[in-house]
């Protein structure tokens, strides 16, 4: 057979395809059921809905896409939608609300969500587990009885357009059990819950491009905490920690770490103890030749600009700086056998101290533009281009 009648046959199995696939119109509001019409459906079809429909949906058919202007209603007691292994499904301009689950997926689905918005379920906004994927662009998560989104179990999600998690009961987002998220020229906004984001238990989330921004702000505890053997990694991007109340503005606990490249910054201002606080943990700042610096800017915060407890390292290296001024206690605290060096940086005016290094503690302090005070005591060890000398005599 030559090239031309193969071609000439896979585009008329391609337009048979086509013409196969089916547009359904489910009106709610008229008594139509979209169970109805999914138990039907094919993959490539399309289920147009409209109105309110009061049932939890179950989809396990492969390329399915359901367009709203629509509301799926849980009742209160059900997943108002379940996505249970099924591939290629789209979602698109959807309420799903007042379900026990807002959006569950499981058994390795993988779905997108576009221009929809979570609200008022009594547990979950969004809930993935079992290797579960989502690509989420353009949504809203808000007032969820405890997750807005929860990534579990080796699942993944990647965010990109205006992502907002807000005012839900405990947590804005959180990733766990080896589960990682990637925002990619996003806006995100995660504020008004106990906590904002949580990454935890092996699970990473990376910020992808300079046209990234993730702001957690006025959340009751801690803005982003990195928690359990996890990592964050910003790329070019920008994280914004404000007025985060109890706690900090971004913290890594548990022998996590922080990683800024490329650019990558992180501000943390007016939260109520430290802007970045890390214990048994790392923040690595650096950057590759003829780009940004990586930056911290810590300012404001109640306690410390910057702590590092329990042989946690704050390093800096190639261009990367912080700025760490007018904080309520220490600007940078290094502390418990902890280490820093501290390069190309401004920290000066914070109330207590500049710099302190306390017991066991490190410090390589050289080629900075603007350091105050520093203080040490008997079981520190200071060195660089500064006049103070620790251990003193």
């Amino acid at each position: 057979m030559n090239i031309s009648k193969k071609i000439a046959i896979l585009m008329s199995l391609v337009i048979c395809s086509s013409a196969m696939a089916d547009v359904i119109e489910v009106k709610c509001n008229q008594g139509d059921s979209v169970n109805s019409a999914l138990a039907t459906a094919l993959d490539g079809d399309e289920i147009n809905i409209s109105g309110t429909c009061t049932e939890a949906v179950i989809i396990t058919t492969d390329g399915l896409t359901l367009n709203g202007n629509a509301t799926i209603d849980g009742g209160g007691f059900q997943n108002a939608i379940t996505i249970n292994g099924a591939q290629r499904v789209v979602l698109n301009d959807l309420k799903i609300q007042n379900g026990l689950f807002g959006l569950f997926a499981k058994g390795g689905a993988n779905f997108s969500l576009n221009n929809s918005r979570t609200k008022n379920n009594v547990v979950t906004g969004i809930h993935l587990e079992g290797q579960s994927s989502l690509e989420v662009k353009d949504s809203t998560v808000m007032e969820n009885g405890v997750f807005g989104v929860n990534i579990d179990r080796a699942s993944e999600i990647k965010v990109s357009g205006i992502f907002k998690s807000n005012n839900n009961g405990v947590f804005g987002m959180i990733f766990s059990t080896n589960s990682s998220g990637t925002f990619s020229n996003a806006d995100v906004i995660v504020k008004n819950n106990i906590l904002g984001i949580q990454v935890g238990i092996g699970s990473s989330l990376n910020i992808a491009d300079k046209s990234t921004t993730v702001k957690v702000n006025n959340n009751q505890t801690t803005g982003l905490t990195i928690v359990s053997g996890s990592s964050l990694f910003v790329f070019e991007g920008t994280i914004i920690a404000r007025n985060n109340q109890i706690n900090h503005g971004v913290s890594a606990n548990s022998n996590s770490n922080i990683d800024l490249d490329r650019g990558g910054s992180i501000i943390a201002q007016n939260n109520g103890l430290d802007g970045i606080q890390l214990e048994n943990s790392l923040l690595n700042m650096f950057n590759m030749p003829d780009l940004d610096a990586s930056k911290v800017i810590a300012s404001g915060n109640g306690r410390h600009g910057i702590s590092a407890f329990v042989e946690s390292v704050i390093d800096l290296s190639g261009d990367s700086n912080i700025t760490v001024r007018n904080n309520g206690d220490t600007g940078v605290l290094v502390d418990n056998g902890s280490t820093a060096r501290i390069i190309n940086s401004k920290v000066k005016n914070n109330q207590n101290t500049d710099i302190a290094v306390n017991f066991g503690a490190r410090a390589d302090i050289k080629n900075n533009l603007q350091i105050g005070d520093i203080m040490c005591d008997q079981t520190a060890l200071i060195r660089g281009d500064t006049e103070v000398v620790c251990p003193t005599n």
